[in-house]
């Protein structure tokens, strides 16, 4: 069952959505869900070249690069991690965050609009939105807060302690 936690906030419940983190045993779904939306671009592109060999590669990134965009903005803090996005296409509904020592992945739904107007929890027509970032430094990812408001998403995550980095020679007891 994924959890969620509520990062510090003065505005009332109503107006505020909490992002659902993704537990490791739920993380390949997301992961498949990512790898498929990049898939199915890169074969677009490969079809609209002519379907040209040989550009595997670079119609996958060129994918990768449309699909996840750089939305997520990264800032160091002592010893938090901040990440900040705007995502003003996103349904305040369904928001889902994966976090890995050295990876954040965020799975938003797209509002739906009819008529003009956006539509929240309409599961027709709606499209995902895909950010991620790789860490330059590992997290602690059950530390992991986060809320979504006015559609910016603010995630808080400790960093791990040095001496986990990469195996600490001191024996713990």
């Amino acid at each position: 069952m994924a959890s969620t936690k509520l990062a510090f906030t003065s505005r009332p419940f109503s107006e505020l959505s909490i992002p659902t983190f993704i537990p490791e045993d739920q993380a390949e779904e997301l992961e498949r869900a990512l790898h498929r939306k990049i898939g199915e671009r890169a074969r677009l592109l490969f079809e609209e070249s002519g379907r040209v060999p040989g550009n595997d590669e670079a119609n996958w990134f060129r994918a990768e690069s449309e699909i996840l965009g750089s939305g997520l903005q990264v800032r160091e803090s002592g010893s938090w991690v901040a990440i900040n996005a705007s995502i003003p296409d996103a349904s305040t509904q369904g928001l889902q965050i994966l976090v890995r020592p050295k990876r954040v992945i965020v799975r938003a739904q797209q509002q739906a609009v009819t008529g003009g107007h956006s539509v929240e929890g309409m599961n027709s027509g709606q499209q995902d939105i895909f950010l991620a970032t790789t860490l330059n430094v590992e997290v602690n990812p059950p530390s992991a807060v986060a809320s979504f408001r006015d559609r910016n998403l603010q995630l808080m995550i400790r960093k791990s302690r040095p001496g986990t980095l990469f195996g600490s020679s001191e024996a713990s007891t």
